[in-house]
């Protein structure tokens, strides 16, 4: 009889360390049976700087979900993300022999190599690829074209990829622990497979997740992925700024708490009724609501402009884009109505957790990322998941022996 199967999404973030366990039936369902979730501590930015603290905090949410989930872990599934994360696009052309006009596995497989051939810096290392469309004769798209005719094939690949040192940093605080790494995916991939739908992809989706260090985005066109990266910027620094402008001594936790509770991203800059926080000391500070949300929005803006610098003006102009927001921070009052003056374009906010009639770790916008990773891996079969655990595997050891 099938056995069900366990896999681990671990997200390591600048304000929280997460691991979500995802028990997968032999029927392909899918359930969450344990999450451990702790503060992070030693990561700025999405970036380890502190070894030993990001390792108890791992190790802490290690405990958690284990006893959450009453299973061992021995192994994850790792998102990254960081702003050296970045995304090119490849395409890969392939001309079938003069005597052939059936598209072959070989065929396709031809031109999927030379798609993904983009030169990259020697101490850059490749996190991800993801396959496109495949065209023929430059006409129709197929995404399987296996027994089509034609003549001329072409794919599009988009390559993830980032400082290898950096990357190296959270698969060392990974062992330590000790948990083996699986895979490795860019945060902003795993995130898509839980917030888009495939027919949202291929509509047209800008997908930005606005965590507490950093912004990562994709962009869906036509079911491809035609931009991804990191912004490294997010909710602290919201706080971080309403801090410096208050003109008042205010903690972390003040600012925090008035951005979520009173401040508005889309709101009235010119209110001059006051906001206050009373923290349980029974310290008071306060801040005129107009100037917070200048402050958000502000902030908000400037993330939201270089997301938008970062994707094809064309991309944005097709018909169906919508933008589709994630993250602790998408849920800021006013957010979607300042990307969708930004944008142009509709735009779909998170409604909060606990909205609904019973809260939902799937429906939390905070832990999409985690259960993205449950869900990516669930996309490939065994064949395909040690075949893509060999692959990146196989890179890094090769990278590595040509430095000695």
């Amino acid at each position: 009889m099938a056995q069900s199967k366990i896999i681990v999404g671990l997200e390591m973030g600048t304000t929280k360390t997460c691991m979500v366990v995802g028990e997968i039936h032999p029927d392909s369902t899918a359930a969450i049976i344990g999450v451990g979730e702790v503060p992070s501590a030693g990561i700025r930015k999405g970036e380890i700087a502190d070894m030993s603290m990001a390792r108890q905090c791992l190790f802490d949410a290690w405990q958690s979900a284990q006893d959450h989930a009453d299973v061992e872990i021995m192994s994850v599934i790792l998102s990254v993300t960081g702003e050296h994360i970045y995304g090119e696009n490849g395409q890969g052309s392939y001309r079938l022999p003069d005597d052939e006009d059936i598209i072959e596995y070989e065929h396709t497989d031809l031109a999927r190599e030379k798609a993904e051939k983009i030169e990259i810096a020697a101490d850059r290392f490749v996190i991800n690829r993801e396959m496109g469309n495949f065209s023929i004769d430059n006409r129709e798209t197929s995404r399987h074209p296996i027994g089509l005719t034609g003549r001329t094939l072409d794919v599009k690949c988009h390559v993830m990829h980032g400082i290898l040192t950096r990357i190296q940093n959270y698969l060392m605080c990974a062992r330590q622990v000790p948990l083996e790494v699986e895979d490795i995916v860019f945060a902003p991939l795993a995130t898509a497979q839980v917030v888009l739908t495939r027919q949202q992809k291929e509509a047209g989706a800008l997908l930005i997740d606005i965590g507490g260090g950093t912004s990562d985005f994709i962009c869906y066109s036509n079911g491809d992925i035609v931009a991804s990266g990191c912004i490294a910027e997010g909710g602290n620094s919201i706080n971080k700024a309403i801090i410096e402008q208050s003109g008042k001594p205010m903690t972390n936790k003040a600012a925090e708490v008035l951005k979520c509770t009173e401040g508005n991203a889309f709101g009235d800059v010119k209110d001059t009724s006051m906001a206050y926080y009373r923290s349980e000391l029974g310290n008071e500070v306060s801040i005129q609501r107009g100037l917070l949300n200048r402050i958000i929005r502000d902030c908000l803006a400037d993330i939201l402009l270089d997301v938008r610098d970062n994707i094809p003006v064309s991309v944005l102009e097709q018909s169906g884009m919508t933008v589709y927001l994630s993250g602790g921070t998408s849920l800021m009052r006013g957010l979607d109505n300042l990307a969708q003056f930004i944008f142009k374009v509709p735009v779909r906010q998170p409604l909060p957790p606990g909205t609904g009639d019973e809260y939902s770790y799937l429906s939390d916008p905070r832990f999409c990322t985690a259960i993205g990773l449950i869900r990516f891996a669930q996309m490939y079969d065994e064949t395909a998941m040690r075949s893509t655990k060999r692959g990146w595997w196989h890179r890094l050891l090769k990278f590595l022996r040509g430095r000695r």
